[in-house]
This record gives C-alpha cells, structure tokens and sequence, in this order.
C-alpha cells in the first residue's frame, strides 16, 4: 500500500485556545512519525518557530486570512501525495495507537475518505487527494467530497474522534483528563474547571437534570441515553449551519435567540438554569442568529464567562448573568456539545466499577 502523507494545519497564536492546540498537535506529529505507514508530514503553519527543531516539511502559511481549501489544493499539488491525512490542529490527540493503525491501514474502493464527522469535519483521510480551493474551511469537507463522488466512512464516534480543540468550553473539561501529554496540561493551567466538575457529578447522578443547548446530534444523544445516568433536557437546532453556510448568509435562526428576543438574554438566563443542575451551551448558535461574529479573543471571553470584555450588549448582558447563576453554565461552540460531551461522559465513570453505572439491560424485551 502507497505511504500516507500527513497534512496538518496549525494556526498558530499566543492566545490560550491556540497554545493548546499547537502543543496537541505537536504531540500527535510525533506519534505518527512512528507508524511506516506515514512517509512525509507537512506542517502548514503560521508559526514556524513553533517547530524549528521537529523533522517535518514545514510550510509558511502566507500572510492575511487563512484559506483552508486553497491552502489545501496548493500542498497538494505541490507534493503530489498518493494517500492524505488531513489533521486539523486541535483533532487526533486521545488517539490510541490502535485507532492511527487502522485509520492509515484504510482501504476501500477508490475514491474513498474516512471522516471524524461527516457534517464538520477536522480529520480525514482522503484517497485520492481531490484539490478544493474554493473550500473556505474545513467543516464541510466531507459534504463537498461526497459531492464529488466519495464513497465517505465515519470512524466510530467516540471522545477520541469527535474532540476538537477549538474553544475554552471543551478546554475546561479536557483540563481534567489525568492522561494528558505534560506540554498540553502546562498549557492547560490557567483553565478554570469547576463548571466542567459540576457536570461530570451530575451525568453519574440519576436525580440530576442537565440542559443541553445547541448543535446536539443524535447519535450524541442515544451516547447520552446509553451512557449517563443523569436526565437530559436538550435544544438541539441549527445543525450543520457552518457546513451548510447558513452562518456565512446569516441565515441562521434560533429557537433560543426568538425566546431572548422576547425577554431579553438575562431573564433567558434565568429561564434556563431553573431547568437543570447544570447547562451545557453552544453559544454560537445565538451569536449566529443575533448576526454578532466577535473576534476569537471575544468567542474565548464569553466562554469563560468574563462578561467586561464582551462588547455586543446583548452577549455581555447574557455571559454575565451566567456568570452570576447559581446553576453552572459551561458555554462553548460545536465541540462542548460533541466531543466534548463524549470526553464528559468518560471521564464521569473513570474508576467507577462498571457494576455500579446506572446502563440499561444489554438485551431487547
């Protein structure tokens, strides 16, 4: 079988999301040099200094707004690779040994990819490379390959393949992994955690009662059903809204954006933490359907509640009295309610003896 080429986008920053995601993707860079199966990695960055001493092909990414499929094309017809790996920066780093064997070991009738999640994806692999410059990012890249003809896989889903570093909200949960490589816990340290700690208590609790918000699946859901203990009251809505490009023609529409309208987002607030012990919230729906995109370093500021450094009043009026709730509210962007909610639910029943969980029976009635 042809060797597999690694492409793999960091994006660099001094920002806390992007130390975190570089130092992840750092350290899945060196488990793949292992494998035979990978023949080249190429780092697309806009920091190489932060990879001067790792043996890769290192690539600059060029100045201005980044570009996923032109970027993407370009290094593809550069390099001519027979069989890609895609890695967005902040994916692949609970992978097992195991789960890279089989991932580079693929084959299928050609053309073929393997997905992380066919609806947004940050990992792939893909056989034939397919150049895709008009493909602004990576989210939709597994809708734009069965576009094209792919017969497209997804890898089962799991914490492992559906987490994606890519806002404070997973951030928080991911900070109580007790196995993490030490350059991504160091990079973790400044994390906040007691909100993530409120929701690992309450998936193992029966009488506890957690509100969901946002982008949910519903594969996630029957994990839920299958996996927690605790009750679940779940908004899920808007979907697919970046792969589809409802984000980008604003035509995002919420059902908690029309209740906020109504109430106004602080009275929403109090709505919402009557209805559980603690809510999980992809918060980027409402900003989507408020037709407000603040820049990273404000996305990061509403996650982690600091509600002074919010300048759309309506977002800062809603972090703040999430900020004040007596309930917890952990807020985030798509992977809270993906891979985040996976990695909650496995850490949740680490040292638990699994006689104890609260599982349905393993047979039909």
């Amino acid at each position: 079988m042809p060797g597999t080429t690694v492409l793999l986008f960091d994006r660099g920053g001094r920002d806390l999301v992007s130390r975190v995601r570089t130092e992840s993707a750092k350290f899945v860079a060196r488990r793949l040099q292992k494998f035979p199966e990978v023949e080249k990695i190429i780092i697309a960055t806009a920091a190489p200094e932060e990879w001067e001493d790792f043996a890769c092909t290192l690539v600059q990414d060029p100045p201005g707004d980044w570009h996923f499929g032109a970027r993407f094309t370009e290094l593809v017809q550069e390099h001519k690779p027979i069989r890609v790996l895609y890695l967005a920066s902040g994916a692949g780093l609970l992978f097992s040994d195991e789960d890279w064997k089989k991932l580079l070991s693929a084959k299928f009738p050609e053309p073929f990819c393997v997905l992380n999640n066919f609806y947004s994806t940050d990992l792939a692999l893909i056989v034939p490379p397919w150049p895709i410059p008009d493909l602004a990012r990576d989210n939709p890249l597994g809708m734009r390959l069965w576009q094209a003809g792919y017969a497209c896989y997804e890898l089962p889903r799991s914490a492992a393949t559906q987490l994606d570093i890519d806002t404070p909200g997973e951030l928080q949960i991911l900070a109580l992994h007790p196995d993490l490589p030490a350059e991504v816990r160091e990079a973790l340290r400044e994390i906040p955690t007691e909100r993530a700690k409120a929701l690992l208590s309450a998936i193992i609790d029966p009488e506890a009662e957690v509100v969901l918000i946002g982008r949910v699946s519903g594969h996630l859901l029957r994990f839920l059903d299958q996996e927690a203990a605790c009750r679940f009251r779940v908004v899920s809505e808007e979907r697919g809204m970046e792969a589809s490009g409802r984000a980008e023609r604003g035509a995002v529409l919420s059902l908690l954006g029309l209740w906020a309208e109504r109430v106004g987002p602080r009275n929403l607030v109090r709505a919402l933490a009557r209805l559980g012990d603690v809510v999980v919230w992809d918060i980027r729906v409402l900003m989507g359907h408020f037709g407000v995109w603040p820049p990273p370093e404000e996305r990061y500021a509403c996650d982690l509640l600091r509600a002074e450094e919010v300048s759309d009043p309506r977002l800062r009026e809603l972090v703040q009295a999430c900020a004040e709730s007596s309930t917890p509210f952990l807020l985030g962007g798509h992977s809270l309610v993906s891979g985040g909610m996976y990695l909650a639910v496995e850490l949740a029943w680490r040292g638990i003896d699994l006689e104890k969980r609260f599982r349905p029976l393993p047979f039909g009635g």
